[in-house]
């Protein structure tokens, strides 16, 4: 159930770019804003399971935050392939974060190797959007100030721990109910539209990025973020991160549907790295649970 779970989120997520897209160059503040205000009060039927330590309130709501905002900034100041490919590291560090690379040599050669199977297959695809690229495209990318590049880069990186760290954090307050991931989007989500509006107001937006607006925040940064609080919490850690690598293989399938253009060679590979890797975190996940019947495996810690 919790792995159904993390694949409807991956399914979900994978929609976020597609969904940016179709906005038309919306303040990404405001669209941060709405959607997770959104998410928010999807949870708020169940504000009973929001009464928390302040400290997990703070942390939760603060990284939730943190995460949007620093990643579609590096989005914004450097080269968007780059930023994703430092980006989708995260799913890696939650590996090294929740403790899994401190088992025994077996596993850990067996997560290591679902790992880079699994972030070669996301490289792989984002790589596959500059397939069409001309020379003077990536002369301009050459020719973009350094200092730009670097900044953006590291906050990828940022933004990469940022998430990790939240997802863990999940993992770590197993007893706390996903219902309360309400308490950490709707902070978060008020945040970003007080932001905004201390420099801007409300763009006109037509119904179809109306209604764009609303499915973001009722489900890639709504629902979404519940189902993927329970997947953290119940699901085996090294066949959750694997699943997340196929996120950037089919928001690329997605865009790429979109805009009517044919899907690269260099996609396929992708697929068939992310496909390969989730077998290998799924073998590894047998292997240990026959080895060790009756330990903690279902949530590979």
């Amino acid at each position: 159930m919790a792995v159904l779970g993390v694949a409807l989120t991956v399914l979900m997520w994978s929609t976020l770019a597609t969904s940016v897209d179709l906005l038309h160059g919306t303040p990404t503040l405001f669209v941060n804003g709405v959607a997770l205000t959104l998410g928010g009060l999807l949870g708020l039927p169940w504000a009973k399971n929001w009464k928390l330590p302040i400290r997990l309130l703070l942390l939760g709501g603060g990284l939730m935050f943190i995460y949007h905002v620093i990643y579609f900034f590096a989005l914004q100041l450097g080269d968007p392939i780059g930023v994703s490919l430092v980006h989708y590291l995260w799913p890696v560090i939650i590996v090294c974060l929740s403790g899994s690379l401190s088992a025994g040599g077996s596993e850990r050669r067996t997560m290591l190797l679902s790992a880079l199977l699994g972030f070669g297959g996301a490289a792989a695809a984002c790589w596959s959007v500059q397939q069409p690229s001309t020379a003077s495209a990536v002369i301009g990318v050459v020719e973009r100030h350094l200092f730009n590049e670097v900044v953006a880069y590291l906050l990828a990186l940022v933004s990469a721990f940022a998430w990790a760290a939240y997802s863990v954090l999940g993992k770590r307050y197993r007893e706390v109910s996903s219902l309360s991931v309400g308490a950490f989007s709707l902070p978060a989500g008020l945040a970003c539209l007080a932001l905004h509006f201390v420099s801007g107001r409300a763009p006109a937006l037509n119904v179809q990025d109306w209604a764009v607006l609303i499915y973001m925040g009722l489900g890639p940064m709504g629902m979404a973020f519940y189902l993927w609080d329970f997947g953290m919490k119940r699901a085996n850690t090294g066949l959750t991160t694997a699943l997340s690598y196929a996120t950037p293989v089919l928001s690329t399938v997605f865009l790429a549907l979109n805009t009517t253009q044919p899907l690269p060679a260099t996609l396929w590979v992708g697929v068939a790295m992310v496909a390969a890797s989730v077998g290998v975190a799924r073998a590894g996940r047998k292997k240990v649970t026959s080895a060790a019947a009756g330990d903690d495996a279902p949530v590979g810690v």
